[in-house]
């Protein structure tokens, strides 16, 4: 994919992030007073700290986050409501949205089968052996 291409933000880990994300950017656009630049650094803090006490890794940097604002701005993105879960996910713009079902509803298979997931179940497979 393009380092800066709207289709980096649809699979699974990453839209996950980025939703999160923009949870926070709108909830503060519409309730305070910060705009631009400086509502993207609170909105991103705001996703760092979430990030860090789950224990993940950060996975959408703030240039990319810098970089999906445009796209919404931009009408390249928009949000959808899950059907099952009710929460809302960034999808792109103009896709049909009825019946949307989120990654966290309907994970991939492949879902958590990271490099470092691996690692870790290796180090306990050696520490309880």
């Amino acid at each position: 994919m393009l380092p800066f291409s709207t289709d980096w933000f649809m699979t699974w880990q990453p839209n996950i992030h980025a939703s999160l994300f923009m949870a926070y950017f709108r909830f503060l656009k519409s309730n305070t007073q910060l705009r631009g630049l400086e509502l993207i650094i609170k909105s991103y803090r705001m996703y760092l700290d979430q990030i860090k006490r789950g224990g993940m890794d950060t996975v959408l940097s703030l240039t990319r986050a810098w970089t999906m604002v445009r796209f919404f701005d931009a009408s390249m993105l928009q949000m959808a409501t899950c059907r099952e879960c009710g929460g809302e996910f960034v999808a792109h713009a103009y896709d049909p949205t009825r019946g949307y079902v989120c990654g966290l509803c309907h994970m991939p298979a492949r879902a958590g089968k990271t490099r470092r997931a691996a690692e870790a179940a290796a180090s306990a497979a050696i520490a309880t052996a």
